[in-house]
């Protein structure tokens, strides 16, 4: 099963925009996140996880540094419990925590038209070796360039001189699959503090650093990578039907003509009568395998190939 990605340009409404200013923002929040801050330079983004200290997830964000701050964009709906936990401990710091969301314009896309846009407000578009570019105007970043055109999110401050319009029609359903189908788990509010990081397969988008120091969390996040212990993973879906947003609901699959609790949804996305999901599982859940929505039994599910291997 395979829906085309579209080229398209939109507003994405559903990130969040953390900003940790101060002079001890990234060591801070080297003991926070489970991505190594201190490699986040100016060309860079990464993706990170903010956990408990048993290790379950808070907030999946990407991080990036803009001019003399740190920026984290997590799921609008998780911003909250992230931010006031990153709050609890940073008042033992020289560190400054806010949520800055609406102080920020976030835009997505794929294509040459896009692309195009970003070369007139900043002189070129980010590659491989430089996925993120700043000026006076905001950020471009290079999110994917796997299996998937190379994807774009261009972030502006709302009083930015030269503002990049995006089209009047919302079309972040584009983007939620082109996550979705990039493998990629996400945590909102229905899903927040209920899973480790490797349940979501962050340790194979490169979220987490094994080599770096202690953080909240990483001493269930190590015992479950080294002792080998997490018998759940995330995996893609697809189904033949349109149904509006799906976080949070249950999954189930039939063994011997009976349905049992199958997984949980983390995100999803309609387009083209075809809807795209990524959900934890079983980590043995073999490709094919049917699952059935739990709210909505006639809805079946079929797991897809994700775009790297489950380690």
């Amino acid at each position: 099963m395979s829906s085309a990605t579209k080229e398209y340009i939109t507003p994405i409404t559903n990130k969040g925009v953390i900003q940790l200013t101060g002079e001890e923002r990234v060591k801070y929040l080297q003991g926070q996140v489970t991505s190594d801050v201190a490699k986040l330079d100016e060309q860079k983004l990464q993706l990170t996880c903010h956990c408990d200290f048993k290790g379950k997830t808070w907030s999946v964000s990407y991080a990036l540094n803009w001019q003399d701050s740190i920026l984290l964009l997590p799921h609008k709906t998780a911003l909250a419990k992230s931010l006031a936990e990153l709050n609890k401990y940073g008042v033992f710091a020289k560190v400054e925590i806010a949520d800055q969301t609406d102080n920020w314009q976030i835009i997505g896309g794929v294509g040459e038209t896009f692309e195009q846009a970003i070369q007139d407000l900043f002189g070129s578009v980010p590659n491989t070796n430089e996925k993120v570019i700043s000026n006076e105007n905001g950020l471009a970043v290079l999110v994917s360039s796997l299996h998937l055109p190379s994807r774009f999110m261009v972030l502006q401050p709302i009083d930015a001189k030269q503002k990049l319009a995006s089209e009047s029609t919302d079309k972040g359903h584009l983007w939620e699959m082109d996550e979705i189908k990039a493998g990629i788990g996400e945590i909102s509010e229905p899903t927040a503090n209920e899973f480790v990081p490797q349940m979501l397969n962050l340790h194979c988008v490169d979220a987490i650093d094994f080599e770096k120091g202690c953080y909240m969390g990483q001493e269930v996040i190590a015992r479950t990578k080294y002792l080998g212990r997490n018998k759940k993973a995330g995996f893609i879906l697809a189904s033949n039907s349109t149904q509006s947003n799906l976080t949070g609901e249950s999954l189930e699959f039939e063994i011997e003509g009976n349905w049992r609790p199958g997984g949980t949804i983390l995100r999803s996305a309609t387009n083209d009568e075809q809807t795209w999901i990524f959900a934890v599982l079983a980590k043995d859940t073999q490709l094919g395998t049917e699952f059935r929505l739990k709210s909505k039994p006639d809805v079946i599910f079929n797991t897809q190939a994700l775009p790297y291997e489950l380690t």
